[in-house]
This record gives structure tokens, C-alpha cells and sequence, in this order.
């Protein structure tokens, strides 16, 4: 039987991005990576994330399909993003950034009074 090899990967994770009740939501399917492992970084206009999903199993290996390996997205932020509030959390393998807008953006309901 051939020497099973796998290569290192660097994948870009699939994602969704909405956007509700003042903030833009971003969803990252990142499974087998531990939260420890992810990085997450802001530099000017630029949301970077990164994290590693590594193997505990040893070879030799007869077969293997579960590969190990990076992840990583960049997205561009826009102005109404508050760069100081951006919340994380990791989900059953799912990265979920909550990136809040500044306040002057969001949405408003003006009163109308009377006279």
C-alpha cells in the first residue's frame, strides 16, 4: 500500500455576513480548530482571521481524509463599523463576530410632536 501524505492546507472558511439590529453579523465555519487557536485582527481597515486546526492523531496512516491545517479570511471593514466594539464567540465549530455599528449609524425613530 502506498505512504499515505497529507500537505498542510491554508483553506478560507465558509461564511455568511448580515446584518441586524445595529450590528453586522459574520459566521465562520472553522470546525476542529479550539478558540484558543484563532486569532483575530484589526489593522486599519482590515478584519483578519486566522486560526489552526491540527491533528492529535499519529501516523503511519493507511488512509487519511481529515487533514490539518489554516484558516483564514480577510474582510474589508466600512466606516459605520465601531472598531472598538466587536464581539467573538466559537459555536460547535462556527466563529461568530458580532462587529457593532456606531451609534451615529444606526438606525433611528424620529417622535413627531404636536405644535
Amino acid at each position: 500500500m502506498a505512504d499515505a501524505t497529507t500537505k498542510e492546507l491554508t483553506l478560507r472558511p465558509a461564511s455568511t455576513i448580515c446584518e441586524e439590529a445595529g450590528a453586522v453579523i459574520l459566521k465562520l465555519e472553522m470546525p476542529g480548530v479550539p478558540k484558543d487557536a484563532i486569532d483575530i485582527n484589526i489593522e486599519g481597515d482590515t478584519l483578519t482571521i486566522t486560526g489552526t486546526r491540527t491533528s492529535e492523531e499519529s501516523g503511519p496512516y493507511v488512509i487519511r481524509e481529515r487533514r490539518r491545517g489554516d484558516y483564514r479570511s480577510t474582510y474589508t471593514l466600512d466606516e459605520r463599523v465601531d472598531r472598538g466594539k466587536i464581539d467573538a464567540a466559537m459555536d460547535r465549530g462556527v466563529l461568530t463576530l458580532t462587529l457593532h455599528l456606531r451609534d451615529e449609524v444606526k438606525p433611528r425613530k424620529i417622535k413627531v410632536k404636536s405644535g
